[in-house]
């Protein structure tokens, strides 16, 4: 295996498993060393995978923002947990982070984390909680929260140099100044953002579902399901014309679906069902014909369980026998959101 992955095999997790274990230097406090160097001392490491580990345990170490090289990192059920590390911003080389099945890492999600160059970001049944931020998706915002993060690491960092100077005596200087450089949005190359909750109610993620995320034109897989997101779905998320699979079911949502959406023609699954939406007043139902058809990819409407009617029976299965006399035939599933054609996780 090359020195720039690191990978725990088989037999390395089955020994995990028999005991408790820490990462990092921060995680658990007290729990380590702190002579001895941690993962972080990897600093050309590319690819750090130590999913399936349900014995490692402890906080997510902000430490490891020095692992600047890291392209991916997943740490998909295993037992770490704790807040977001703001300074993970730092990772400008990571491309996808995983946390699938996660439920101990707490608190928001972090602004800075918007500078990130992710194409993948899948956190799943975790406990997080505040909103979805427009800072992930808007310039200005963004902005202020790198000049934030950046006056935040230049006086943890001054900290430790104060001291030394004042125990030998030595003149001290001021830190260097946060970067005036305008903020790039880095999630531009998003292709999934997989924020789910398996449980129902269980989500912590609340507010309006933010408009600016129509920025993110790449994103091919939009799932928020298991929430409390309320207010009513963008209209301004038509502009995400790669969009394949969006699923914001079990949420609190209202109003009704945006009739702009029918212009989203990739669509291949679109699950809403159990929140508090109504028809259209144009009708909802042609709504649904426009993503139903030759060439077109909808394989699984789940609208069922919302304060009004979105899709009835007799037209539910007009739009199925549209879509099997499609060219190609195609199988649509309608409201059964276990049927593998609508599982966003196969």
């Amino acid at each position: 295996m090359e020195a720039s992955q690191l990978q725990l095999l088989p037999n390395s997790r089955r020994c995990l498993r028999r005991q408790t274990s820490a990462l990092g230097r921060g995680s658990p406090a007290g729990s380590q060393d702190p002579s001895r160097p941690g993962l972080e001392s990897f600093t050309k490491l590319r690819h750090l995978d130590i999913s399936g580990n349900p014995a490692l345990t402890g906080d997510l170490p902000s430490s490891w923002f020095a692992m600047r090289a890291l392209t991916t990192l997943d740490i998909s059920a295993t037992g770490i947990g704790g807040t977001l590390p703001e300074k993970f911003a730092a990772f400008q080389e990571l491309r996808e982070f995983r946390a699938v099945d996660c439920p101990g890492i707490t608190g928001i999600l972090p602004p800075a984390w918007g500078l990130l160059q992710l194409e993948v970001l899948e956190m799943t049944n975790a406990a997080l909680t505040g909103g979805l931020l427009p800072e992930w998706a808007d310039a200005a915002a963004l902005q202020q929260a790198a000049a934030a993060l950046a006056a935040s690491m230049e006086a943890q960092a001054a900290a430790p140099a104060a001291a030394a100077s004042g125990a030998s005596g030595a003149k001290q200087t001021s830190p260097p100044t946060a970067s005036a450089q305008p903020a790039v949005l880095g999630l531009q190359r998003l292709r999934v953002l997989d924020l789910s909750v398996a449980a129902p109610g269980t989500g912590g993620l609340s507010g309006a579902l933010p408009a600016a995320l129509a920025q993110l034109g790449q994103l091919q897989m939009l799932v928020l399901s298991g929430h409390n997101f309320n207010e009513s779905l963008p209209p301004a998320w038509t502009r995400l014309k790669q969009l394949r699979v969006l699923d914001v079911s079990r949420n609190s949502l209202t109003g009704s679906l945006p009739e702009w959406y029918a212009s989203m023609l990739q669509l291949a699954v679109l699950k809403v069902h159990d929140n508090q939406l109504v028809p259209a007043a144009n009708g909802t139902p042609e709504f649904f014909e426009y993503l139903v058809g030759d060439g077109l990819k909808l394989q699984c409407l789940c609208v069922a369980n919302n304060s009004g009617v979105l899709l009835d029976a007799a037209k539910a299965a007009e739009l199925k026998r549209r879509a099997q006399a499609s060219s190609p035939p195609a199988q649509l599933v309608v409201d059964d959101a276990a049927d593998r054609l609508c599982d966003v996780h196969g």
